[in-house]
């Protein structure tokens, strides 16, 4: 029998029943089930649906291992990212007020988050001695799928700082 033909059959198990034999007489009183061609290939049977079965369920369970390996590392490489920027600041003609605050753009290439704006970015100034003046704050804002600005309010002519995505929701 080939295995198609025991896909496309199903198992109904056998009652078998002892053969009982009056101990006195010798005479048959159950017959039991006769050990025959159609009992035993009926017991063949089940035993292929069942190896079958074992079969599709240890290849479901690989697949859905390998799914949630796929997942974990997904999460693992989106995280956390680190890296680092500097912002220069650019005064207005009159040397004291500037227009606008100072801001750097950062790209997160490869690793667009599926969550923007919902990521949190922490920002680490690194202190220099070209840096003259405060720093103020350093605010991340304008946060999407593959980047964001940090923007400096402090008078420094330039600031260098470290980035750290945290990306919990993901």
């Amino acid at each position: 029998m080939s295995v198609k033909d025991y896909r496309d059959q199903s198992y109904v198990p056998t009652e078998w029943e002892d053969q009982v034999v009056d101990k006195d007489s010798g005479d048959v009183l159950v017959e039991g089930t006769p050990v025959a061609e159609t009992t035993l290939g009926n017991l063949e049977t089940g035993v292929m649906l069942s190896h079958f079965d074992i079969g599709m369920l240890l290849a479901f369970a690989n697949q859905l291992g390998t799914l949630n390996q796929k997942e974990l590392d997904k999460i693992k490489n989106q995280r956390i990212l680190q890296g680092s920027g500097t912002i220069t600041n650019t005064i207005s003609d009159n040397g004291y007020f500037r227009s606008s605050e100072p801001f750097k753009t950062i790209s997160l290439e490869g690793y667009s988050q599926v969550n923007a704006p919902n990521y949190d970015v922490i920002l680490t100034p690194k202190p220099t001695d070209e840096s003259t003046g405060c720093v103020g704050k350093l605010i991340a804002y304008d946060k999407t799928r593959n980047g964001f600005k940090v923007k400096m309010t402090g008078s420094a002519d330039s600031v260098s700082f470290l980035w750290t995505l945290i990306n919990p929701n993901v």
